[in-house]
């Protein structure tokens, strides 16, 4: 892997793209987009984005292609956030692992990139592995900046998302102790019912972390959705160095976009990652709170899952800290985790700290 590259940190005046690399649903939410613009430029920010339809597959895979190199070698954008993730970023890996000239521009102008879901976590792995480039897993333009709400409203999910992504992206001093949601969104955005779209999410109480193993633990941030992980486990080209990381992951939403990623599905995510040695030399596990598993009962349900894979059989005698439901990816509201940061777990202090400085 390249040598590690720090962007520098975000100050007024910056210029933010907004990019859609994977789902292209910039014009069918225009009202979530306008509500992020606004959030952004009312802190200081100048916002632009790169956006244009597509009228086919080949067309799509040409126009994201187009408008990625666009924003990377644009040397007056300090910052990328991703509209939304979406299953297609991998359509463009090929022509971006060949694209030397991009990871010349890259290297030689870093940016902060942002985002979660199926493609950020793609996105993160290439710019990790081409460029040693430190990202962001933080929150998308939809839903999360685009949400229906007032920062003036410190209990709002916006709220605590926009001070986290800030407390990462444009504080030098560490992130330190990572922040807990007292509150959450157990339910899909609002925005995806139109009659509903500018209506404020409601909230319910937070479920504590849960140390599912306990002990101690030092490494470096690496991980994403959890079963793109899998898949991108098979692209050695951007497959990092598992060996003495924190891994974290999340999972994304049902089929449905209603319901969570269903049980089974994760088990075997879960029972892959292992297989491919991802968990060999860990020296932690940091698991999302899953979207679609706020009930009691259905947290237990995907506790067991990784007890049963991570805890007993052959993995039993592994000693890394296992931490489960922070807040993080699928889930609203959500912290930013800096890939690629030192990090450490204590079940005892019940902590997880960013140990260094995410920019420069």
């Amino acid at each position: 892997m390249p040598s590690p590259i720090i962007p520098n940190a975000l100050k007024p005046g910056d210029t933010i793209a907004f990019i859609s690399p994977s789902a292209r649903i910039v014009d069918v939410f225009p009202t979530v987009v306008s509500r992020a613009t606004a959030l952004l430029t009312n802190k200081g920010y100048q916002v632009r984005q790169f956006y244009t339809a597509d009228t086919g597959i080949q067309n799509s895979i040409a126009n994201r292609l187009s408008e990625l190199r666009a924003a990377f070698t644009d040397p007056s954008i300090s910052a990328i956030i991703c509209i939304i993730g979406g299953p297609s970023f991998t359509e463009l890996l090929p022509a971006l692992l060949a694209d030397t000239a991009l990871h010349e521009a890259i290297r030689a102008h870093p940016k902060i990139v942002v985002g979660y879901s199926d493609i950020i976590t793609g996105l993160h792995w290439f710019l990790h592995a081409v460029a040693g480039l430190r990202t962001f897993y933080g929150p998308g333009v939809i839903p999360d900046l685009g949400e229906a709400a007032s920062l003036d409203d410190e209990g709002s999910a916006l709220a605590f998302s926009t001070r986290n992504l800030f407390r990462a992206i444009a504080d030098r001093e560490p992130i330190g102790d990572v922040d807990r949601a007292r509150f959450f969104i157990p339910h899909v955005p609002m925005f995806l019912s139109p009659e509903k779209a500018d209506e404020p999410n409601k909230l319910v109480p937070n479920a504590d972390w849960t140390w599912i193993r306990r002990g101690k633990g030092e490494g470096r941030l690496f991980g994403g959705c959890l079963t793109v992980m899998v898949r991108l486990v098979g692209v050695r080209a951007i497959t990092p160095d598992w060996r003495g990381r924190i891994v974290f992951f999340e999972t994304a939403t049902g089929d449905d976009d209603t319901s969570g990623n269903p049980i089974d599905r994760v088990q075997a995510s879960i029972a892959d990652l292992i297989a491919q040695g991802v968990f060999e030399g860990a020296a932690g596990l940091v698991v999302g709170r899953p979207f679609g598993y706020h009930t009691p009962e259905r947290r237990e349900q995907y506790i067991n899952v990784i007890k049963g894979l991570l805890c007993d059989g052959p993995m039993a005698e592994k000693e890394f800290p296992i931490l489960f439901n922070v807040d993080i990816g699928h889930t609203s509201p959500l912290v930013t985790l800096p890939f690629d940061t030192l990090a450490s777990l204590d079940s005892d202090k019940n902590q997880f700290t960013i140990l260094e400085s995410a920019v420069v």
